[in-house]
């Protein structure tokens, strides 16, 4: 059994994401990193920002790149840590958006709509300078964003439920369209052995942010928009360089 509702999302958290490929993913970012990024380094260093339970991460590391995944759930690290070849990654606990570095890295990444989840854009923006600053010159700063249509569409107000093996998942959805603000009510029914069910209940908030708002806060941290990629309706990757 669990102890909150954050060990029970951490320990199910890849099944959720099931559908993801993951090392479809990596492969993606990498040509991303390999058209954009122009340091000179070898092997190109990588720090994920939210990287959850390391599924993108280790895909990478195992390609040869020097990656580091932060996260400030450490139910989250326990679950990375403990997969097969989690040691070819560096795990960090701390807050993503008060950054303490004493280097600089090639790369920046922040997958499966991490930076929807920070819902004040003024934290966002101190983000995106402290990216900057911890970027080396030609690195790049790779991450997706979730769509408003999935969002307002596909997320909407609607009731979602998923019967697993091992537990039920209720998920009341709200979207606010004048705040762009969406809260994903999520409980979990944990079978606890004896034909009973314990109860877990948590929020999950995000903030839809659009293309311009992401390239302007990037601009005025010094950062030039390279490209955007819209894979599917649910999110559009963004890639930003420092030139100098």
């Amino acid at each position: 059994m669990y102890d909150t509702f954050y060990d029970v999302l951490a320990a199910r958290y890849d099944l959720l994401q099931s559908d993801m490929d993951c090392g479809e993913w990596a492969s993606f970012i990498s040509e991303l990193i390999a058209r954009y990024c122009t340091t000179a380094s070898s092997p190109r260093s990588i720090i994920d920002l939210g990287c959850g339970t390391g599924s993108v991460d280790i895909p990478l590391a195992l390609m040869g790149y020097d990656v580091t995944g932060v996260d400030n759930a450490e139910e989250m690290l326990q679950t990375a840590t403990a997969k097969e070849n989690a040691d070819k990654v560096t795990w960090v606990l701390h807050d993503i958006t008060d950054l303490e570095m004493d280097y600089q890295t090639d790369v920046f990444i922040s997958v499966l709509d991490t930076l929807d989840h920070i819902t004040d854009a003024d934290v966002l923006s101190r983000l995106f300078v402290n990216v900057a600053e911890h970027l080396l010159p030609g690195g790049v700063f790779v991450f997706d964003v979730i769509t408003y249509k999935h969002l307002a569409e596909t997320f909407a107000d609607n009731v979602f439920y998923q019967d697993y093996d091992e537990f039920l998942l209720l998920w009341v959805n709200e979207f606010d369209p004048e705040t762009e603000i969406n809260r994903a009510m999520l409980t979990f029914f944990e079978d606890d052995g004896t034909g009973k069910y314990d109860r877990y209940d948590g929020e999950l908030v995000e903030r839809y942010y659009s293309e311009e708002d992401l390239c302007e806060m990037a601009a005025r941290a010094g950062l030039v928009h390279e490209t955007t990629v819209r894979r599917d309706e649910e999110r559009f990757f963004m890639v930003f360089s420092k030139k100098t």
